[in-house]
């Protein structure tokens, strides 16, 4: 690819620089190959002369959660068994290494050494990969980790008197300020994400006092986001979910397969689903409620605390669901 004139135009100008950027641009026979190997030889040589860079090899608790988060959705969207298992191997690591007790997290890890108080970023972002992580899989022990960490995020991060969770936790170093953010860039804000966990746990454990906490939170930042809401856009999301409809799908028996199917391949992103276990009754008492009909996979599609009518047909759940397939 390397040409006289170069091959690299400056990103921001777009004029030629005269630099080339090496790479393979056209097939090659087993001899330019093997010459390409020799000078990709040399070139290591030349390059280990030179200090290496320094590379940032901290693991983030947030960061994870995020891509915990993203794994688990994906594996539900896209069917891939392997993204659900990094994304359990990934919220392993950060539930072993990094928790602090009393549902506490700490922010970084490194070379053996978990540090730093957690902030609201950490919280809320691996409880919502945890969330997706049961959605995904559907083990109670996720829902669980997810609700210690909503608790205790309510308990260290909440603003009494304004609303809204602080940016660095009550147990933190004495700082001047406890700041609160909500913009969401790249990175959505820990507020945001905080807000859409509060409205999806509130609907999979029955727990009004969330719903009524995502409430409080919205008005808290409800200015801001008139002023800018294209800063907010995972704010949003949540107000989209709070303002509904959503929906809990509610699914009862053992063959799961073609329910679950029928809820995942459709575009659905204000409903949840839960499958009751008997761990889940534990966190979700309203599901003793209810049971499978004549022994058969049976779906319960709830809205607004009202249910409908058990089905057991994949036909009729589709169409009480809706949404684009």
């Amino acid at each position: 690819g390397v040409r006289e004139e170069g091959n690299y135009r400056e990103e921001a100008s777009g004029e030629d620089t005269g630099a080339s950027i090496l790479h393979v641009a056209v097939e090659m026979s087993a001899e330019e190959r093997g010459r390409l190997e020799e000078a990709r030889t040399l070139l290591l040589k030349a390059r280990e002369a030179r200090v290496r860079p320094g590379r940032d090899d901290k693991v983030l608790t947030d960061w994870n959660g995020l891509m915990i988060a993203a794994l688990a959705r994906g594996a539900q969207v896209l069917g891939e068994a392997e993204y659900l298992k990094a994304a359990e191997r990934a919220a392993e690591f950060i539930l072993a290494r990094m928790s602090a007790g009393e549902g506490k997290l700490l922010h970084r890890y490194r070379e053996g050494e978990a540090a730093v108080p957690g902030y609201v970023d950490d919280c809320s972002f691996l409880a919502w990969g945890l969330i997706e992580l049961y959605e995904a899989s559907f083990e109670g022990r996720h829902l669980r980790r997810a609700l210690e960490l909503t608790d205790y995020l309510l308990r260290a991060f909440w603003d009494e008197e304004r609303g809204g969770f602080y940016f660095s936790s009550a147990d933190h170093e004495e700082l001047l300020v406890r700041q609160k953010e909500t913009y969401d860039g790249a990175v959505p804000s820990g507020n945001s994400v905080a807000m859409l966990n509060l409205l999806r746990l509130a609907r999979l454990t029955g727990r009004a006092e969330y719903e009524a906490r995502a409430a409080e939170l919205s008005r808290a930042f409800g200015a801001e986001v008139r002023r800018s809401p294209a800063a907010h856009a995972q704010l949003l999301c949540g107000v989209d979910f709070a303002v509904g409809p959503a929906s809990e799908v509610l699914l009862v028996g053992e063959k799961l397969a073609e329910m679950v199917e029928a809820v995942r391949g459709r575009f659905l992103p204000n409903v949840v689903v839960l499958v009751k276990t008997e761990e889940v009754g534990e966190l979700a008492p309203f599901v003793a409620r209810y049971g499978a009909v004549d022994g058969r996979t049976t779906a319960y599609v709830c809205s607004g605390q009202t249910c409908s009518a058990p089905v057991v047909e994949v036909e009729e759940l589709v169409r009480l669901l809706g949404g684009k397939g």
